[in-house]
């Protein structure tokens, strides 16, 4: 009954343990699924599939994974330890008196169970088991042989070094830290990779406009060589203007080829963050956007609303600001290593003893270790002492030198802190300029392109009235498609910008479906 109670006693005492979380199934890179050797995506599908195949993710998440398991490493402290240990043997001493006994036989053993408690308290619960034979048996010994049974429990708890939960649940908190870190790393992260997938599409689109801009461009210049060649042979135009008609096509080809090289570089890069594995035939599908680059209308920003929603929605912020809690602990830890060590001790205990009288009939060995034990229960032979234990180094250097350094890594961990936020304030500043100037920029060359196409069509009109010549019409045709090429490039990189302006903002991946809640923050964690 005692014994359940102690039991009872220490379970409270132990911070419960969680759930060991179920390992996660990193599955490997899929084949992508196209259909006919094409797989059409549309900006979002492109975020979405990448978001939900990129290997670097995956393998960023089992990093995480590792980080969790350092939460049950740190909880191993508080583990209760079973322990158990036994010894036996025989001794044999010459005599010189006919009252001692040369032979001696004993067995001791010990069983218990020890750990340490969330408020710092140690405590040893333990029963101790001694056997004791002596041949020939010494009359002036009342019992032999001798079984004698003690239960103690022994506790220590700190009252200066080392005493509360702040303490000695450090190391768990700082775990939790870690993992949370962990956390803010891969999410910032995933903000990076939703970036560069929005950033090789469109760059993937305007390679693609610019390879159809080439092939224009080679067929104006192949029709060029063909009518030279036909005034050449009438007698109208000289060598020389065929020679310089036929370098000009030779440079078109040059620029196509290169130009169909870039969007093979483009389509690579933007396969693989889709990570479709090391298969060559899965890396020959052909990829198709869906999403043309439109110029929309977005309502103004408000650049102080934007950096305060920055401020509370950047991962690396707030990864900074576990950095200046894991700081605060370790000061925390650092000053309590300062004070004096001075624990209050106590036990309790209770024996009990059996043997045999000389002469007696000799009882089995069982129930002389049962008539010791039954003192216990009834709590006949009680012991109790109580005390305390006090040391403190004199000078106390090293204790101090630690407390010094952990204040200056708190000092370090908020400077740095107050850098980013600077940073970002940097970063949104610029980021929003650079979305006006990419807007101005495509307003520009769609005006570029509308006059283009008006410029098009009056040439077709004069075409009709036999005003002009195909040639000139497929010369105004390149300007067009060159005009309409590089509105294409100035869209693509307002899109860009702008998501420049979603990933500096920390909001990125939201546009995508990415839910990410962090845990409640402390109460005076930095928010402003």
């Amino acid at each position: 009954m005692i014994g359940t109670w102690l039991g009872s006693l220490l379970f409270a005492l132990t911070p419960p343990l969680p759930a060991k979380p179920a390992p996660q199934e990193i599955e490997p890179a899929a084949p992508l699924i196209a259909e006919n050797g094409r797989l059409e995506l549309s900006l979002d599908e492109c975020v979405h599939q990448v978001l939900a195949r990129n290997l670097g993710l995956k393998i960023a998440q089992i990093g995480t994974a590792e980080n969790r398991a350092s939460i049950l490493e740190a909880l191993g402290a508080f583990d209760p330890e079973l322990y158990a240990s036994a010894s036996g043997g025989v001794s044999k001493e010459p005599t010189a008196s006919s009252f001692q006994s040369p032979k001696n036989q004993s067995l001791n053993g010990r069983t218990g169970i020890r750990g340490l408690a969330s408020t710092g308290l140690t405590y040893d619960l333990g029963y101790t088991v001694n056997y004791n034979r002596q041949s020939p048996a010494n009359p002036f010994f009342g019992l032999n042989p001798t079984v004698v049974s003690g239960l103690s429990l022994s506790l220590a708890q700190p009252l200066l070094r080392g005493a509360g939960t702040t303490v000695t649940e450090a190391p768990v908190e700082q775990a939790k830290l870690l993992v949370a870190r962990g956390d803010l790393d891969l999410y910032a992260q995933v903000q990076s990779v939703a970036f560069l997938a929005v950033e090789a599409y469109w760059i993937y689109v305007r390679v693609l406009r610019e390879r159809d801009t080439a092939k224009t461009a080679l067929e104006v210049a192949d029709e060029l060589v063909a009518n030279n060649q036909k005034r050449l042979d009438a007698g109208a135009m000289t060598r020389l203007d065929v020679l310089t008609a036929q370098a000009e096509a030779a440079r078109r080809k040059e620029g196509l080829i290169r130009a169909e090289n870039s969007v093979k570089r483009a389509e690579d890069a933007l396969k693989f963050l889709l990570s479709p594995g090391g298969d060559l035939k899965d890396w020959s599908v052909t990829l198709v956007p869906t999403t043309p680059p439109q110029l929309r209308d977005d309502p103004p920003v408000d650049e102080e609303a934007t950096v305060q929603e920055a401020f509370l929605s950047r991962a690396d912020l707030q990864a900074l600001e576990s950095d200046v809690a894991a700081a605060e602990l370790n000061v925390t830890v650092a000053r309590d290593a300062v004070l004096p060590k001075f624990d209050l001790i106590g036990s309790y205990g209770l024996g009990g003893l059996g043997g045999n009288s000389p002469g007696a009939t000799s009882d089995p060995n069982r129930s002389l270790w049962w008539d010791s034990v039954e003192p216990i229960g009834r709590g006949d032979f009680p012991t109790w002492t109580l005390g305390f234990d006090f040391s403190h180094p004199i000078g106390n250097r090293t204790a101090e030198a630690s407390q010094h350094r952990a204040e200056l890594v708190k000092q370090r961990a908020d400077m740095t802190w107050l850098q980013k936020r600077m940073q970002i304030v940097q970063e949104m500043r610029g980021a929003l300029r650079d979305v006006v100037d990419a807007r101005a920029s495509s307003e520009a060359t769609t005006q570029a392109r509308v006059l283009s196409q008006e410029q098009y069509q009056a040439e077709v009109v004069r075409l009709e009235n036999q005003h002009s010549t195909t040639f000139q019409v497929r010369e105004v045709q390149r300007d067009l498609v060159e005009a309409e090429d590089a509105e294409t490039a100035s869209i693509t990189d307002y899109e860009i910008t702008r998501a420049a302006l979603e990933r500096a903002k920390g909001t990125l991946a939201q546009r995508y479906g990415v839910q990410f809640v962090l845990e409640a923050r402390r109460a005076g964690d930095r928010r402003d």
